[in-house]
């Protein structure tokens, strides 16, 4: 069953009007009749399956079967903050962090970022976010990940309980558990924010920076991952701690 995000909280019936983009796939792509059934979210995260009960070219009528209870969230908020990549490696990244779970992906130019988006970041930020909603409901999450662009001094700050710094050198270091110490530390409805670097890697300067900003270096196993892949290495490994162990 296709889930849709909404912009407004459910009530009784839920009102589809030709201008939003849930009544355009609804009806105009996926061609759903009177008595077809799908899946809805609302902004706090409520799910219910929803029935076509009217339709004309104006709206959709949508009155709510039921309500479900799914646990598909991390457990833990995790902000990923990332630097640009060519090409459209940013898109499939994007894709994949959402069906992993991310919370938030900040997106910030450092010291050795190549890619500059100029004028066309708001257009590149708006494509990211229909990327996400599309992952979010191909996925059956219960919230679109929020994306946004900001200078690094800012992303140096973001709100976490916890935060790391894939750091190549602390692999090639042997240090190997820092990752995992810290994922079993945290509690349910904290926040964790790992920053990764570039493709040129961060410079000793920005990992010394970060330390102070209470990002502890955290190396990712032996290979070299790519920047686009080493987020997601990241979040499989937490999923595999958060979604997977007894107990949680």
């Amino acid at each position: 069953m296709h889930r849709y995000f909404l912009d407004k909280a459910i009530e009784g019936r839920l009102v589809l009007t030709s201008e939003q983009p849930v009544y355009h796939h609804l009806v105009r792509v996926r061609r759903a009749k009177v008595g077809s059934q799908a899946e809805f979210v609302d902004p706090s995260q409520r799910l219910v399956v929803g029935k076509l009960l009217d339709l004309n070219a104006d709206q959709a009528v949508i009155e709510v079967q039921e309500e479900l209870e799914q646990k598909v969230e991390l457990p833990v908020q995790v902000t990923v903050i990332v630097s640009p990549v060519k090409n459209d490696r940013t898109d499939w990244f994007i894709q994949k962090a959402t069906e992993l779970g991310v919370d938030r992906i900040v997106l910030t130019k450092m010291a050795r970022t190549v890619v500059d988006w100029g004028k066309q970041e708001a257009k590149k930020i708006a494509r990211f976010e229909k990327i996400a909603l599309n992952a979010a409901e191909q996925s059956h999450r219960l919230k679109v990940p929020e994306i946004i662009m900001e200078d690094y001094a800012t992303a140096l700050t973001e709100e976490k309980d916890q935060g790391l710094v894939a750091w190549e050198e602390s692999a090639k270091e042997g240090e190997q558990a820092q990752l995992l110490k810290t994922a079993k530390r945290l509690a349910d409805g904290q926040r964790l924010a790992i920053l990764f670097g570039p493709e040129g890697g961060l410079s000793a300067t920005e990992i010394k920076q970060l330390e102070e900003h209470g990002f502890r270096p955290a190396g990712l196993g032996p290979r070299i991952l790519r920047a686009e892949t080493a987020p997601l290495y990241a979040l499989a490994a937490l999923s595999t701690v958060w979604d997977l162990e007894e107990g949680r």
